[in-house]
């Protein structure tokens, strides 16, 4: 808008000007160009019908004009090539140069208002991609927000501990120790595989302990298909395997000879699509006090403790397994037996 309003003021400005121009021209170039009778006049006298002897009597038009009253015109000066140059302009050439101007603010400010829409369109697309993302970024938060509320979600959630003491010294002879995962998500989990490690150190936990997996007998575990499979219904409970810890390990824990560890994880998929797999991790260092020993407790680790992103080691991933068809066969007959 304000565009169009400037060249509506300069389009009238030119007009104007031009209008003015002509009627200064004609102002100025008033009487150029009429050509004066020459200045001297010869007249020849004559007398009864007979010339003159002497030679004839010259004039001026000054004189002529006083003898005849008539009034006096003073002899044009010659104009300047400025005058002369202006008074050659005609008003069609003024109206010419006008147009021209016209056409040519005409074209600028068709550029202006060109540049103006492609600008106001540039920041037309620029909010649109911006509400765009974020239509895209609210509904992803909301898309994530459901999900994280409703995705299963695994944790340890406590260890089970089942002591056999000695009657007369209250001494433990037996211990048993079952750690208990949590699903507090509100889907069950897929593809679920976890284990539980125990490790008794004579002297202090090496810095470079990398919380390997071991078997039932302390061998290290190699195929990820032997750890045992994890299923966590919504909003419920799952044990884990049974650690057994002898007696004497825990007396040494209680004297101060050796440190013990009690680590694990758990990896699951979600029932959503194009859910990436979860892993969580674990690791408690075992406390035994009372004298004799009785009582036994944990106090969470320093390493091994996290979820997903938080966790040591990325979840392995699990390849669906793809159900075989079965094949039918024909049945065989009895040996004698037509069939």
């Amino acid at each position: 808008m304000k565009s169009i309003a400037a060249f509506i003021v300069l389009a009238l400005a030119v007009l104007a000007a031009a209008a003015g121009s002509v009627s200064a021209l004609g102002n100025a170039c008033a009487g150029f160009g009429v050509v004066p009778p020459p200045n001297p006049l010869p007249i020849e006298f004559r007398v009864d019908g007979g010339s003159l002897a002497a030679e004839p009597a010259v004039l001026r038009a000054e004189g002529f004009a006083r003898d005849l009253m008539l009034p006096v015109q003073a002899a044009p000066q010659t104009p300047s090539w400025q005058l002369r140059f202006i008074c050659s302009i005609r008003p069609t050439d003024i109206a010419i140069a006008a147009l021209a101007l016209l056409l040519v603010l005409a074209v600028l400010f068709q550029g202006l208002w060109t540049r103006a829409a492609l600008q106001e369109a540039r920041a037309t697309t620029r909010l649109v991609e911006q509400s765009t993302q974020i239509a895209e970024q609210t509904a992803r938060v909301a898309n994530e927000g459901a999900l994280s509320a409703q995705r299963p979600y695994v944790f340890l959630r406590e260890f089970r501990v089942n002591l056999i003491k000695n009657v007369l010294n209250d001494e433990i002879q037996t211990c048993t120790i079952q750690p208990i995962w949590e699903n507090t998500g509100t889907t069950p989990t897929r593809n679920g595989r976890s284990h539980v490690n125990w490790k008794f150190f004579e002297r202090a936990i090496p810095d470079d302990f990398d919380f390997p997996d071991y078997d039932e007998i302390g061998n290290p575990i190699q195929i990820y298909e032997v750890f045992g499979p994890l299923i966590v219904g919504p909003r419920a409970t799952a044990l884990s395997a049974l650690l057994d810890i002898e007696p004497s390990v825990l007396r040494q824990v209680r004297d101060l000879q050796g440190k013990l560890l009690i680590w694990g994880w758990a990896e699951y998929d979600e029932v959503f699509s194009d859910s990436r797999r979860h892993r969580t991790e674990f690791c408690y260092q075992l406390v035994v006090t009372g004298s004799p020993a009785s009582w036994v407790g944990f106090s969470q680790y320093r390493a091994f403790n996290g979820a997903d992103d938080d966790c040591m080691r990325r979840p392995t991933p699990v390849t669906p397994t793809l159900a075989v068809p079965e094949v039918a066969v024909p049945a065989l007959a009895a040996p004698g037996i037509m069939t």
